[in-house]
């Protein structure tokens, strides 16, 4: 089974949520645009948008080129480049070349590029991905369309969220729900791998630690483990395992144990609590263990 941000990567322009004037001004330059610049934060669809394109230009799959320039950054790669654009397509009339993180191509790379970047072969087509645009030299960005993928709003956010929920059968509660919108800001691929990650939750107390700390699930299961008060060799077990720093961990359980509490009447996390409340700087793990040891002795 594909993870849920690969599966439902969209197919095509409608199923792309958000950013909706951008995707019609595209659609409406297609016949007379070769060269594109996407940039914007990561996860918010640069590159979906790139193979998109190629989709809406009906490019067969041997003539889409995904580069990237992380690993093709000199001008000897840039021109290798150019001496393949020339090239006819392979199975088709039209081939596309989706360079990502452009901005990491040298400056002698960019500059090799100008000419083929202004006046592309009539079959091949350009697009350059970048997370930092001001790194892109001036004359490549006035050689093509530049656009500016945005975060999405709250409003497509939650779209989002219901329409893979409803395709998945996901039943998640509308504050589990909120809890994605308001931690991921905007950015897709981040709320689909959210939705992904609590897809089984029902606790919002759970939920809420795991999408806040990003923590580790061994760290979630000492959290249950020493709110159930579980037997020792159960929670020794769980720290065997943890090889984090110690005062990272404290702080997540911390963090779990106060969403716990603010969502819910819970005896034993103020225990717990108590207990992790001293740093672990100087005692390190041995600070930890005896911090779990306390709580449920």
């Amino acid at each position: 089974m594909k993870p849920l941000h690969i599966e439902y990567r969209p197919e095509t322009f409608e199923e792309f949520i958000g950013n909706d004037s951008l995707v019609r001004n595209i659609k409406g330059v297609l016949n007379r645009t070769q060269t594109f610049l996407f940039h914007g934060m990561r996860g918010c669809g640069k590159t979906t948008l790139a193979r998109l394109i190629a989709k809406e230009l009906q490019i067969d799959k041997m003539d889409v080129y995904e580069i990237d320039a992380a690993d093709k950054t000199s001008v000897d790669d840039a021109r290798q480049l150019k001496a393949t654009a020339f090239l006819s397509p392979l199975a088709g009339k039209k081939k596309i070349y989706i360079i990502d993180e452009c901005h990491r191509l040298s400056g002698n790379a960019m500059d090799s590029l100008l000419k083929i970047f202004e006046e592309p072969p009539k079959f091949c087509y350009f697009i350059l991905c970048t997370t930092e645009p001001e790194k892109v030299s001036a004359t490549i960005k006035s050689r093509c369309k530049s656009y500016e993928v945005k975060p999405i709003d709250d409003e497509n956010a939650l779209r989002l969220i219901d329409w893979i929920c409803t395709e998945e059968k996901i039943v998640m509660s509308s504050k589990i729900k909120q809890i994605i919108v308001d931690e991921c800001n905007g950015i897709p691929r981040e709320i689909v791998i959210a939705v992904d990650m609590l897809r089984a939750i029902t606790d919002v107390a759970e939920a809420e630690a795991l999408i806040t700390n990003k923590t580790n699930p061994k760290v979630i299961d000492l959290c249950r483990a020493l709110l159930k008060k579980e037997k020792w060799k159960i929670i020794a077990d769980i720290l065997k395992e943890l090889n984090e720093d110690p005062e990272s961990i404290r702080y997540a359980v911390l963090g779990y144990m106060s969403s716990v509490l603010l969502n819910g009447d819970n005896k034993q996390a103020p225990f717990v609590i108590s207990s992790f409340s001293e740093s672990f700087i100087y005692s390190k793990k041995a600070g930890l263990v005896l911090a779990c040891y306390q709580s449920v002795i």
